[in-house]
């Protein structure tokens, strides 16, 4: 669905074009210097500063003479040159009018583009080892992800929702030992108290051999397909998934399929990417002094190796170690073409959740179950730790060497930055998670938002509990993806729970805002934004709001190139504030002409339902009523 915005953007672009092409000119990259005025006009070009080196004239020059070429444009009454800009001011009634009709159309949880229409994208997230609880690091992995998911969803792509189980790791080993040996009785939220197993375990390592020598024989075990150790290591993994999922549940986060890595070696997929590589003659078994006994690939072959690299010796990794272990990053080859359909999917699939919360089934991989058609993209995202950064690097240019590099294009690493809570950082091998899983931090942002919220709104006290849960939730959610992926966070509960600025409360209390006018309105919401005489919306705070209002999808379609839910985040806030300086400014159901109400609150039904499609975005319910 094109948006009013985009729609005058693209005749913006057409029109300069065919303005330089007449005068003789060459350019290229047009739209980048197209955008929302900062003076003059309501849309500005800047192409004339790009062009003023090249022809070696004046910005001003050169605007001069692209307004005097321009043509009509849909939705722009008038073009000026003014100082090297060209600014276009839109004609305000039909604006207006198609912004409403588009708002109409908006709905929450449905695509609004067709940006990636035939394209299936798997997205990988949180992928949390199955031994201990979410923290919060794991929290902004699975918001980053399911944000992600969302925005990719609403520009048509077939999204599936992937967590990768890493359940052959020392982590679960060492976990598992202590789950066998300790003594213990599970007690409580299992997640947690497998979790508490592992510290103690990952502490007596340190202190006593016998216990490293147990937990090191424990690990090859749990990887020798039929074992005891392996059963069991599997069963206590999937109780501690289970636990997890409690916790993704709470925070509406939701999956189509489980991948387990002790099915990734049990289906022999491991082998059959290592056979592919070597046939290729890019990894072979080293016989070298350094790299003696281990399967090793070559990059050699890869153009432009990044910096990072060029100082490997021979640019060789590591796939196979010399003992017969695999590293992650041959794990994870092996796995990318599976995604990727390099691998025939020899995967059977069972059921592990039949309904999720939101009504959908949660199908893991299996050694019984049926196939199913999972797998096989274009394009795959994986939400992981910036420290994981160079294990990406490698899987990408292990394609590459392999000669293909659409698999390579195709795989996206988005990175992101460590969370801290009042100071602390969090560490797993510490234990220092301890006090600072994405439970408690739930529970506590409820307790908060009940004070905060007091008697400020007219509730009842069910409502009350219903609401502060609301407001937990996304001043949780939005605290975490407001912050570009790659940078660090300090979670600021001050911030996170503040209704006056940059939160998600503050973004929900404005759709409260506008729901009640409309409640309070007794129009016929069907029919408000069906004709309304669209000459009475000209104020500035009206327009300014419409003109948000008309870029809701050209929003998701930035986030999505972009791979950056803090772009909708910003939208809203903006949208948000827009929407409050109307609010202030403007009468509504006061307006001296009814004509003129009935197209205010046309306004306020577009804000309404533009605010619901973005919040549903980043997973944050719109309140109706506060």
């Amino acid at each position: 669905m094109d948006s009013p915005y985009g729609i005058v953007v693209k005749g913006i672009a057409a029109a300069v074009t065919g303005a330089i092409s007449e005068l003789g000119w060459k350019e290229t990259g047009l739209s980048n210097t197209i955008g929302a005025s900062k003076g003059f006009g309501d849309i500005s070009c800047s192409v004339a500063f790009k062009l003023a080196k090249e022809l070696k004239k004046s910005p001003k020059e050169i605007a001069d003479a692209i307004a005097s070429k321009l043509g009509p444009v849909e939705m722009v009454a008038k073009a000026e040159a003014d100082g090297g800009y060209v600014n276009f001011y839109l004609d305000r009634k039909s604006f207006a009018a198609a912004t409403l009709g588009y708002a109409a159309r908006l709905e929450a949880g449905k695509a609004a583009s067709d940006l990636g229409k035939g394209l299936k994208v798997i997205i990988e997230y949180p992928s949390v080892n199955p031994n201990k609880p979410w923290h919060i690091g794991h929290l902004r992995n699975a918001l980053l992800g399911d944000a992600v998911a969302n925005i990719y969803d609403a520009c048509g792509y077939e999204v599936e929702r992937e967590d990768f189980i890493n359940d052959l790791g020392l982590q679960v080993a060492e976990s598992l030992w202590g789950y066998m040996n300790l003594g213990d009785k599970p007690e409580g939220k299992f997640d947690t108290w497998l979790g508490e197993e592992y510290v103690k375990v990952s502490k007596a390592i340190g202190e006593n051999a016998e216990t490293k020598a147990g937990v090191g024989k424990l690990l090859s075990l749990i990887e020798q397909d039929g074992t005891y150790e392996s059963k069991l290591g599997r069963e206590v993994s999937e109780k501690c998934v289970m636990a997890q999922y409690d916790t993704s549940f709470k925070y509406g986060i939701y999956h189509d399929v489980l991948v387990w890595e002790s099915d990734v070696l049990g289906y022999k997929l491991l082998e059959k990417a290592m056979g592919i590589l070597e046939k290729a003659n890019i990894a072979k078994k080293a016989d070298d002094q350094e790299y003696n006994g281990c399967f090793v690939i070559n990059l050699n072959e890869v153009k432009e190796l990044p910096k990072e690299l060029q100082g490997l010796k021979e640019n060789s990794k590591v796939l196979i170690r010399s003992d017969g272990n695999p590293t992650y990053v041959a794990k994870d080859i092996a796995f990318h073409m599976w995604k990727f359909g390099l691998i025939p999917s020899a995967f059977k699939y069972s059921v592990f959740l039949e309904r999720q919360p939101n009504g959908k089934t949660l199908y893991t991989t299996s050694k019984d179950g049926r196939p199913m058609d999972f797998g096989g993209v274009k394009k795959a995202i994986n939400i992981i730790d910036v420290k994981q950064s160079f294990p990406q690097m490698i899987l990408k240019l292990s394609f590459n060497a392999l000669g293909r590099d659409d698999i390579a294009d195709g795989i996206e690493h988005l990175a992101y930055g460590r969370v801290e809570l009042e100071g602390e950082s969090l560490a797993g091998r510490k234990g220092t998670w301890e006090g600072y899983t994405a439970d408690l931090l739930l529970e506590e942002t409820v307790k908060k938002a009940l004070s905060l919220i007091g008697t400020r709104f007219n509730l009842t006290e069910s409502e009350h509990n219903r609401i502060a849960r609301i407001i937990a939730l996304s001043a949780i959610k939005f605290e975490f993806l407001k912050i570009a992926p790659e940078k660090w966070i300090t979670f600021s509960w001050k911030w996170a729970l503040n209704f006056d600025g940059d939160s998600g409360p503050y973004c929900q209390y404005m759709h409260a805002r506008a729901s009640r006018l409309i409640e309070d309105s007794r129009a016929d919401v069907g029919s408000l934004l069906i004709g309304p005489d669209c000459t009475l919306i000209s104020g500035d705070n009206e327009f300014r709001l419409l003109k948000l209002i008309s870029q809701a999808t050209d929003m998701v379609e930035k986030a999505c190139k972009e791979m950056r839910p803090n772009v909708i985040t910003d939208y809203i806030v903006d949208l948000a504030g827009a929407f409050g300086k109307f609010y202030d400014s403007v009468p509504v159901l006061k307006a001296k002409v009814e004509d003129e109400k009935k197209a205010r609150l046309a306004l306020v039904l577009g804000f309404a339902k533009s605010m619901k499609f973005s919040l549903g975005l980043l997973g944050l319910e719109a309140i109706d009523r506060m």
